[in-house]
């Protein structure tokens, strides 16, 4: 489930207010002598570029004013500026220029990777791995961190490969956040919601990797005497699809059924041991989408007929509505939808759907993008493609008349 950007616990939010205040101000104010920046959204800025810091370009305006703006609000000519004047050094790798690769068959995760203790102190136990910071509330050791990184590793690997550019800007440097909680009381009190097995909460603040939050038992980790052992039946689809949003561009959001689809088919694909079976998930989101799921749990059971919405008002349904009464109609419908724009559409190399993510990163609006889905087609010849396309595959959708 992922939840609407929302305010990190022990933020302060004026802190946060003056921080996008400040970016968006910054654009608007009277241009300073220097070199002039332009963000996604075409507001220009003149001035020196100092450093590059992580993910952000420190520039210092006229005035003497320094400031710091993030890679992923500038434009591609502003970056390819800043790798030129990095000596030797090279901008953090964004997934956009996968856009070329051939869809991956499997993605396997290497777990020869390193562990590291940041803090183990009562209360609070920090690990990183290569692209994750772990906090925790009780010690679980480097060996049991390697154990249960591999999931996490192995889903940042398969979504950076996955050739569709869905992923913010990389930089090893920055982790991505992970809260794991031993009881599921303490997770519900830090922000966890009932009825979840983990949970990612964004944030507004530009940069903001946000935080993915899980209960042990959502990791399978259970006690045993004064240990901790791993249940290795434990079914891992949500998390996977909770890790995906935080993997996520911020860009690929602003669509409901894009947000929860791509999100539905990472968390429906097969994974085990660290690799992610996408040549024989179809079978997999069939099941998933129209059955219980495993052990009769995690399955969205629409059986394979069912009646859906209007696939202009659903592919823009507001996530208020997307996420309300019809929620299991609207997540099991868009992990069929995101499965179709990757293998079913047209010649099924994915080009529409490549055009739709370059489209959204480069900041044109949800509407225009869906112009290069549509590709010419109305929304109800669409719905009929779809429609056609799975029914072949045994899947019987009914979209109703946008009339």
């Amino acid at each position: 489930m992922f939840m609407p950007p929302v305010l990190p616990l022990m933020k302060k939010p004026a802190r946060l207010c003056l921080a996008a205040g400040t970016l968006f101000t910054l654009f608007l104010t009277p241009l300073a002598q220097g070199r002039t920046w332009t963000n996604l959204q075409g507001k220009k800025l003149e001035a020196e570029f100092i450093r590059l810091d992580g993910q952000k370009a420190v520039l210092k305006r006229s005035g003497g004013q320094t400031v710091s703006i993030p890679l992923t609000q500038l434009s591609r000519e502003d970056r390819d500026f800043i790798a030129e004047q990095e000596k030797g050094g090279a901008l953090p790798s964004n997934t956009a220029d996968n856009y070329h690769l051939p869809w991956p068959r499997s993605v396997k995760c290497p777990d020869n990777f390193k562990v590291e203790t940041i803090k183990e102190e009562p209360g609070e136990y920090i690990y990183e791995t290569p692209h994750f910071r772990f906090i925790c509330d009780a010690k679980l050791g480097t060996g049991m961190i390697k154990r249960l990184g591999l999931l996490f590793e192995a889903t940042h690997l398969a979504n950076k490969t996955l050739p569709i550019g869905n992923s913010p800007a990389h930089d090893d440097s920055a982790k991505f956040p992970a809260y794991l909680y031993e009881k599921f009381s303490t997770y519900l009190e830090n922000g966890g919601r009932e009825g979840t097995a983990g949970i990612f909460l964004g944030t507004t603040r530009p940069g903001d990797r946000g935080r993915i939050l899980v209960p042990f038992d959502s990791l399978g980790v259970k006690t045993m005497g004064s240990t901790y052992v791993i249940d290795r039946d434990k079914d891992a689809s949500t998390l996977i699809h909770e890790l995906t949003h935080q993997l996520m561009s911020s860009q690929a959001k602003q669509a409901s059924w894009f947000c929860e689809g791509s999100a539905e088919y990472m968390g429906m694909t097969p994974y085990a041991g660290g690799r992610f079976n996408f040549g024989a998930n179809r079978s997999h989101i069939v099941s998933r989408v129209t059955e219980y799921g495993k052990k009769n749990t995690g399955g969205r059971a629409l059986g394979d007929d069912f009646e859906a919405p209007g696939l202009e008002a659903y592919m823009n349904m507001p996530y208020s509505q997307f996420t309300g009464e019809n929620a299991n109609l609207n997540y099991g419908l868009a992990a069929l939808m995101a499965y179709y724009f990757y293998h079913m559409d047209g010649k099924g190399d994915a080009r529409r759907i490549k055009n739709y993510m370059k489209a959204i990163q480069s900041g044109t609006s949800e509407k225009e993008a869906q112009k290069l889905l549509l590709d010419g087609r109305s929304y109800e010849e669409l719905a009929k493609e779809i429609e056609q396309k799975w029914r072949k595959a045994g899947v019987k959708i009914r979209f109703r008349s946008s009339s």
